[in-house]
């Protein structure tokens, strides 16, 4: 410390932009990681919805197909009916929530690559839309100066913010 340069009072020491950018973008992620792992929240919504939907679905058809098979009065034909609507009607719920996940992912993609062209190409609409979205949570004009600022000196976090919807997690694929 003895290459330190005495700070005169009054006299704020300011690092380059782009230093302090990642500077506040990594202290950001540390305070998001002990905020999560002081929080217990639940992960598993999605998971908790798929159940849910699948049990509907899946014991209903079933029951059904088996009520119709079981007047035709062969036991055998609504057994292996019954296990053949369980298989196909297992795959087609699965194949059904990939193709939604996937959709998802391509509508991410898609208005992410929207909101850069925006940023890029029309940046005053989209400064005029950051104070919107913020005016949207009861956050003034005024007090919302100094965000619009920081989020102007870096593009991703100006692109995460955009959105109407934001593009805050990216939908999973699995």
């Amino acid at each position: 410390m003895a290459d330190a340069q005495p700070i005169e009072p009054g006299v704020e020491l300011r690092r380059p932009v782009r230093k302090r950018m990642q500077s506040t973008r990594s202290n950001l992620e540390v305070r998001q990681k002990a905020h999560h792992a002081a929080e217990k929240h639940s992960n598993s919504g999605e998971v908790i919805r798929d159940v849910i939907i699948g049990f509907a679905d899946g014991l209903t058809v079933p029951f059904a197909l088996t009520a119709g098979l079981s007047s035709l009065g062969s036991a055998k034909l609504v057994i292996i009916g019954g296990l053949a609507e369980l298989f196909s009607g297992a795959i087609s719920m699965g194949l059904g929530a990939y193709l939604a996940a996937v959709t998802d992912r391509d509508h991410y993609i898609s208005e992410e690559k929207r909101e850069r062209e925006e940023v890029a190409t029309k940046p005053e609409a989209e400064k005029e839309e950051i104070y919107e979205i913020l005016e949207g949570y009861g956050i003034g004009r005024e007090a919302s100066g100094m965000v619009v600022k920081d989020l102007l000196l870096d593009n991703e976090s100006w692109i995460r913010v955009c959105p109407p919807l934001p593009l805050v997690d990216e939908p999973g694929v699995s």
